[in-house]
């Protein structure tokens, strides 16, 4: 399935998504542990000081679909998103590589769709958020920055795929 030699001119590129990948899974870590953090603050302050915290509900929404959106690249890097294999059980191997690149390509053009369509959409909000007054920009970010984290592992997966698809698509 490689297309490009993974240690040609391509390495830097590979270097900087596995980096990439790595930086958004710690940054997802830690918007979960502040969400874990404003949680119990909120839990406290509601039930210990009768003094509920008005935003702590919308940061912890907002904050897990940062989290969700950032490190779906990496997933896709690994190979962990969510596939149906049936086509990984045809014992042709030129027809499961031929499915494994239609895959490629389909999930890489709608990666494309929604961050060029998304683009505009965010400039063009002007909306706040109702508890922490934030422009609803920053939350609606999160899937087109998501979606560009997929389209760029899903070019780094052409160059050099995750182990675990190289033996499913070359086992006969």
């Amino acid at each position: 399935m490689r297309l490009f030699r993974s240690d040609g001119p391509m390495a830097p590129v590979l270097r900087f998504c596995d980096r990439l990948a790595l930086a958004t899974e710690w940054i997802a870590a830690a918007l979960l542990g502040a969400i874990i953090a404003v949680n119990t603050a909120s839990v406290i302050a509601r039930y210990a000081f009768s003094a509920p915290i008005g935003w702590s509900e919308e940061f912890m929404r907002y904050a897990i679909v940062w989290a969700v959106y950032i490190v779906a690249g990496a997933s896709f890097r690994r190979g962990e998103q969510m596939v149906i294999d049936l086509i990984d059980l045809v014992p042709s191997k030129g027809f499961r590589l031929a499915a494994s690149v239609v895959s490629l390509v389909a999930t890489l053009t709608l990666a494309a769709v929604v961050v060029v369509l998304g683009l505009p959409f965010l400039l063009d909000t002007g909306q706040v958020s109702p508890s922490m007054r934030i422009p609803m920009w920053i939350p609606y970010a999160s899937v087109v920055v998501g979606y560009a984290m997929i389209a760029l592992q899903a070019i780094a997966t052409f160059v050099q795929p995750p182990p675990s698809r190289i033996e499913e698509v070359t086992t006969p």
